[in-house]
This record gives structure tokens, C-alpha cells and sequence, in this order.
């Protein structure tokens, strides 16, 4: 495990921890929460009951929810007002947006199934979703947090609708001041090796937490120390803005996109570490098991000689360099062709988050797929087949097709010709 031992700081919201902190800890590491903010019902409910009201009696065309405690609070407030059942009629009837899989995820569990998603959960995903529609004379409604910027009005006016804009919740300060000062204390410390910021009221927190009860500058040099993640381009570019080099940022915005993407950082930060360790006979080693690898007998005897060493060293130097994940596989590569699998190719497909993890096991499943894995696009799991014959890989497309996935979310690459790139790497 890539994280075993690494301290992750997560300073969301205390109600929105767990996913996280449950995330970092099954990858190994150790989470330490320290919640910055919390998330409050507007004090002005004003815009939001109006919004409600519209929405009950036909007034408006779309609805986009951009977060988990938007839903929440609106439908909140719509059942305080007496108004829950219309507002869920009306609802169903018109066009309903989700920023993401886990607002998606909130809005389905309160019923509703006509829920959109962007193929980018952001603001600008949003944009280019609608952007595809006539808007012009289209009245959308966007429950949100107090104080946001106006770029989605702004842009859904550009494009022609009427856009109403109404405070569904409120982000605050959190109230827990001591977890506050600990964080600090031991950031100052260097006893975090990791801080998750997941928006820029994180950000802005810690900055002025900071100058109230530490000394700024020293927590500044802390930062800049550790690996600091974060996601959205928002809160990436409030870190850069203030002079932090931001070393993760996942391109799906979620906490289990931050949580692997954080494990990749490490992953390669160790890889290079035990490249670091090799000596010069290891890079002999290397050099000998990909040159002219030996068909004798006992070819580990023979590399030996040639290197020079008896063949226990050897074996013992390969065991270490396949324990650091230098070495990966040594074996051979038969012609598929030549012993009866005729077809193979390559699939791209589109999942939503909330599905990956059943998929990802439909597919593990399949004996003649090879290769299985997640790439930052919206055809985001590609895998390959090697079968006896086509009848065979559009079974595997078919169960793929089963669990909701369409045609266009599908991607067949078959093979036409096959070209083989011998690749060697001179090490001395």
C-alpha cells in the first residue's frame, strides 16, 4: 500500500468526512480529521422559498443541484414550507442536473431518476452540457451556496436563459476551534504528510485561522513541505495563486478520484525512491534479463556466470528487485494466433462513478481479459479481450451492456493488424 503510514489531513465539513477518511484508510494511510468548515441552512431563505415556489407552480424549465448540501437544504426547506409534494412534482416534469455522482446519488435517493450528469462534474461540465440546448427564454434554477462567483449565471445568460440564483446554504467557520489549532500545531510539526483541501473555504480557512492563531509564515513553509492535494480547478488555482505547489488534483471531482490520485503521487515518488537504492551490479542484473534472455537448462546459472556472481546472489538480487516493483513479470509471450485466439480489442467505456466499482469486477471476471484500467477521459476504463473468436468478446460487451451501460458509452477498438515494439533499456 502506497499510503501505509502517510498522515492525510481532511478538512471538509464533519458530516462529509467519512467517504474520505474511509478512502485514505483502505489504501494504508492514516487519516487525521480536522474539519475547517461546516455547512449551515442560509440565513436568508428569501431567494432559496422563492425558487421552491416557481419551481412547485410550472415556473421553471431546469433545475441544477451543484452539491449534496444544496439538495438537502432545498428540499429541507421545501418540506418546512408545506411545499415538498409539488416540488417533487414539478421536479419530475422538467429537466433536472446534477453537478456529480454524489449529488446524483442524494437526488435519487429522494426518488427521481431523470437525473443528468456532465461528463465533467464542474461548473464548466455544467456549462458545456446546457451549452448543447436552446436556452434562449429558458428559466433555470440554481440552489447554491451564499457568496459564490456568478461565471454559471453569467454563462447561462450569454446563452439566452433567465437564470435565478437562490442561497441554499451557508459555509462557515467551523466551530470546533481546537481541532483548528492542533491542525496547525501539527503542520508546524511536520506531522502531516498530507492535506486534502476540497474547496477553496478550506483554503481560505486555514489562512486565516492561521494568522489568528499561529504564526502565518511558519505554517506557509509547513505547506510547502508536504504533499498538498485538492480538487476542482477552483481550489487549485486559490492554492497556486497563493504561491503552494498543488502536486494532486484528480480530473474527476470526487473524494475517491482525490483518494487514488494521492496513492499515484506516492506510488511514483516511491518507485523512484528504489531506483534510487540500486547499485551497479543490479543494473547488470537488468541489463542481462532483457538481452538475449538464455534457452538452456538453467538459464539462472548461465546469467550468473556470465555476470560474474554464483546464481544465489542472483536469485536473491531478482526477488528484492520484483519485491520494489522493478521487475514485473519474467516469462514468456506466446503467439495467441498460433494456439487458437483468433480475435482480440480494445474497449473504451463511459462510467459514472457510482457504477465503476461494479463494472471494474464484471470485467476482472472475464478469463479472457488481460489488461483492466481507470484513464483520465471520458472514456475512463479501457480494457483489452484476447479471445478464441468475435462470438466470444461481444459476449463480454453484452454483460457489459446489461448493468446500464449503452451503445454509445462503448468503444470497440477490434485489432486489424498486429505490430510488436521491442522495447530495451541500456542502463550502463
Amino acid at each position: 500500500m502506497s499510503l501505509k503510514g502517510k498522515v492525510v489531513a481532511i478538512v471538509r465539513p464533519q458530516d462529509q468526512v467519512k467517504e474520505l477518511s474511509d478512502a485514505i484508510e483502505s489504501l494504508g494511510g492514516i487519516p487525521y480529521v480536522a474539519p475547517l468548515i461546516e455547512v449551515k441552512p442560509a440565513k436568508d431563505q428569501e431567494s432559496l422559498i422563492k425558487l421552491i415556489k416557481d419551481t412547485a407552480s410550472g415556473r421553471l424549465d431546469i433545475i441544477a443541484f451543484m452539491s449534496q448540501n444544496g439538495v438537502k437544504q432545498t428540499f429541507e426547506t421545501a418540506k418546512n414550507e408545506g411545499l415538498e409534494k409539488s416540488f417533487k412534482g414539478h421536479i419530475k416534469k422538467i429537466s433536472l442536473i446534477s453537478i456529480g455522482p454524489k449529488t446524483k446519488h442524494e437526488l435519487e435517493k429522494i426518488g427521481f431518476s431523470n437525473v443528468k450528469l456532465p461528463e465533467e462534474y464542474s461548473s464548466y461540465g455544467l456549462i458545456k452540457l446546457l451549452e448543447k440546448t436552446d436556452l434562449k427564454g429558458k428559466r433555470i434554477g440554481l440552489p447554491r451556496a451564499k457568496g459564490v462567483d456568478d461565471t454559471l449565471r453569467v454563462s447561462f445568460e450569454k446563452l439566452g436563459a433567465k437564470v435565478m440564483e437562490a442561497e441554499a446554504y451557508e459555509v462557515k467557520e467551523t466551530s470546533n476551534i481546537s481541532l483548528v489549532k492542533n491542525l496547525i500545531r501539527d503542520l508546524i510539526s511536520e506531522k502531516i504528510d498530507v492535506i486534502a483541501f476540497t474547496s477553496p473555504s478550506t483554503v481560505r480557512s486555514l489562512i486565516e485561522n492561521s494568522r489568528k492563531f499561529s504564526d502565518l509564515e511558519k505554517v506557509k513553509a509547513s505547506l510547502r513541505k508536504i504533499v498538498i492535494a485538492s480538487i476542482g480547478t477552483t481550489t487549485r488555482k486559490m492554492l497556486e495563486e497563493l504561491g503552494f505547489e498543488v502536486q494532486v488534483t484528480p480530473s474527476e471531482f470526487t473524494v475517491e478520484a482525490l483518494a487514488k490520485e494521492i496513492e499515484s503521487y506516492f506510488e511514483k515518488i516511491n518507485h523512484l525512491t528504489n531506483l534510487k537504492g540500486l547499485d551497479k551490479l543490479d543494473f547488470k542484473i537488468l541489463e542481462a534479463l532483457q538481452f538475449n534472455f538464455p534457452f538452456v537448462e538453467r538459464p539462472w546459472d548461465y546469467i550468473a556466470e556470465k555476470i560474474g556472481i554464483d546464481s544465489q546472489n542472483l536469485l536473491a538480487r531478482v526477488k528484492k528487485l520484483i519485491e520494489l516493483g522493478i521487475i514485473r513479470k519474467i516469462g514468456g509471450f506466446p503467439n495467441l494466433k498460433k494456439i487458437g485466439f483468433t480475435a482480440s480489442t480494445l474497449i473504451g467505456v463511459k462510467v459514472q462513478q457510482e457504477k465503476l466499482e461494479e463494472i471494474t469486477n464484471i470485467i476482472n471476471d472475464c478469463n479472457s481479459v488481460s489488461h483492466n484500467y481507470l484513464r483520465e477521459h471520458k472514456y475512463n476504463l479501457w480494457f483489452t479481450i484476447t479471445a478464441k473468436d468475435s462470438n466470444e468478446i461481444e459476449n463480454i460487451i453484452k454483460t457489459v451492456k446489461n448493468v446500464g451501460i449503452s451503445d454509445e458509452d462503448i468503444l470497440n477498438l477490434p485489432t486489424i493488424k498486429s505490430f510488436k515494439t521491442d522495447v530495451r533499456f541500456t542502463l550502463l
